[in-house]
């Protein structure tokens, strides 16, 4: 079963424009309740890239984590693990989640403008 802070294995084909694709590692950002309403069949999702680009919305892993690379906080999904081939890797750390979490907030923030 997935829990909030999972890096995992996920299919993320078809994919579409600059979307990563392909089989990589995510991290599992929705939280227990919402797997509970959506009978652990659905996960709100961030997909990890080797690529560093200098990007402020990245978060990158560091020695805490076997699975390298950086987060990236822009591409939330929300899928259907059970077609998608979910694969357990590792837990991140507390604090790394966090700023994944901070980092998603802060985008989808209400506009005043």
């Amino acid at each position: 079963m997935m829990k909030q802070g999972d890096i995992a294995w996920l299919d993320l084909d078809p994919q579409s424009g600059h979307e990563q694709k392909g089989r990589r590692p995510v991290v599992v950002i929705s939280n227990n309740d919402f797997h509970f309403v959506t009978g652990n069949k659905m996960a709100m999702i961030c997909p990890i890239t080797n690529t560093g680009r200098a990007n402020l919305i990245h978060v990158k892993l560091d020695e805490q984590t076997d699975t390298t690379g950086f987060i990236m906080c822009e591409q939330v999904k929300v899928l259907d693990i059970t077609t998608r081939n979910y694969e357990f890797k590792e837990k991140i750390p507390t604090a790394i989640l966090i700023k994944i979490l901070d980092r998603v907030q802060a985008i989808s923030l209400l506009d005043t403008q």
